[in-house]
């Protein structure tokens, strides 16, 4: 019997690199808080 893959969550974490300010969202440019970077922390790193 195939089971089919789960699906991926549709939206992802993101963390501002400067405060660590973290949001659950579609997508996230800069960190509403201090305008900082910000990084996708649901991704896996190598």
């Amino acid at each position: 019997m195939v089971h089919p893959a789960p699906r991926a969550p549709e939206r992802s974490y993101y963390e501002c690199c400067e405060c660590g300010y973290r949001e659950m969202t579609d997508s996230l440019e800069s960190c509403p808080e201090c305008d900082g970077r910000t990084r996708n922390i649901a991704v896996a790193r190598a």
